[in-house]
């Protein structure tokens, strides 16, 4: 690994499993934090390369649908961590559904995976970070918000939420020296996004973008790596769009 800047830090990264949360891990252990992993798929193989490649790293379950559990992956990661001083909201639940065919309980799901379950590990995880005097929160926004796609509105209104979330939490963790922002990438190509969506939907907000190439996870590392350092201390409340300046799609 290189930079170990962040040795004695230690970084929670929700769904590390996926094209983006195995980017975020890769950079934020390159930069020398110590990771906690969790995801619905197992994130023991990335923990295992982080490992290999001299990194520290874990893997813990968690449902981040059961608040119940959620609380208790919290607990589970303080005594086995001791401490979190990062923490990465990256999970995010979508289904597509308009407004007609939209059903409350799969409102629910969504708004507690993307909303709920950042506010409940930000709730665990902020006081220890208070007590230090540093701490970083960022969650994952999404371009989505600002230009809404069809059939999008319950994973649109999520992320929307996320970003008042984000100004909350900074307003009331600032003086605790902790900063909360967020990322909004657009479109990324991965493995997920391109297993579930046809080529031309790619095609279509690359030609809207001023950076005409699709986004692909690489291109998200550096605005994190940032937000976890020393240099951005006096930046916080803050939504970064890191979209090739697509602005939605």
């Amino acid at each position: 690994m290189t930079q170990a800047n962040h040795h004695d830090r230690v970084a929670v990264v929700t769904g590390a499993a996926g094209g983006l949360g195995q980017a975020f891990a890769l950079r934020l252990a390159a930069a020398g934090y110590r990771l906690v992993l969790t995801d619905r798929a197992s994130c023991e193989p990335l923990a295992a390369r982080i490992r290999d490649d001299g990194g520290s790293a874990s893997a813990l379950d968690c449902d981040l649908a059961d608040a119940d559990d959620v609380q208790a992956f919290a607990a589970r990661v303080l005594a086995q961590a001791g401490r979190v001083d990062l923490l990465l909201n990256n999970a995010a639940y979508m289904e597509f559904a308009g407004l007609a065919e939209l059903t409350p309980k799969l409102w629910r799901e969504i708004q507690t995976v993307n909303v709920e379950a950042p506010m409940l590990l930000a709730q665990a995880f902020a006081p220890g970070m208070a007590g230090r005097g540093w701490g970083r929160i960022v969650n994952l926004a999404s371009s989505t918000v600002w230009g809404p796609p069809p059939r999008m509105l319950a994973y649109v209104s999520s992320k929307m939420a996320v970003i008042g979330l984000t100004r909350a939490l900074a307003a009331e963790l600032g003086p605790q020296g902790i900063t909360v922002n967020a990322i909004s990438p657009g479109l990324t190509k991965h493995a997920g996004s391109a297993a579930s969506l046809p080529e031309p939907a790619f095609e279509a907000v690359r030609a809207r973008q001023f950076v005409p190439r699709t986004e692909v996870p690489g291109d998200l590392v550096g605005i994190l790596a940032f937000l976890a350092g020393e240099e951005s201390g006096f930046i916080t409340g803050q939504v970064f769009n890191v979209d090739g300046g697509g602005f939605g799609f």
